[in-house]
């Protein structure tokens, strides 16, 4: 009853609720860290720069670890965004909007690659942010489903 009530009271557009961008948003995040549970961090950061960084030093391991951990951090805010009520799914929805918006920027001021080799990163950062958007924007004040 207590899920119903959240699906029902979430901001819905063309069937994508909060709680919905959440799950998928989640699942999406756990898929980018599974590289580090099969071949380690040195392993991950090979895969990410195209083979250009295979013995990485231990600061840019350590860089990709607290990455890691952040990754993580967001698989469990998306996990807590299912279970809260539609005012603090908006709030939690627009911070990860504004990560992706703070993290964009970033493949153009220090590109580890041509723009078109880095289509995973550029993926997630245009899908989620727009998935966030129209699930919190796409209906009307009052209407829910």
């Amino acid at each position: 009853h207590a899920k119903s009530s959240i699906l029902r009271n979430s901001t819905t557009t063309m069937g994508l609720t909060l709680t919905n961008a959440f799950m998928i948003h989640g699942v999406v995040g756990i898929l980018f860290c599974l590289p580090v549970f099969t071949s380690g961090i040195g392993g991950f950061i090979a895969t990410i720069t195209n083979g250009k960084v295979t013995e990485p030093d231990m600061f840019t391991l350590h860089l990709a670890g607290v990455d890691f951990a952040k990754n993580m951090m967001i698989a469990l805010q998306c996990y807590v965004g299912t279970k809260v009520n539609p005012e603090a799914q908006k709030l939690l929805a627009w911070t990860m909007v504004a990560m992706c918006a703070m993290v964009a920027p970033n493949l153009f001021i220090y590109p580890f690659a041509p723009l078109s080799e880095c289509v995973p990163p550029l993926l997630y950062l245009t899908i989620v942010p727009t998935m966030y958007i129209v699930a919190i924007t796409g209906s009307g004040k009052g209407k829910s489903s």
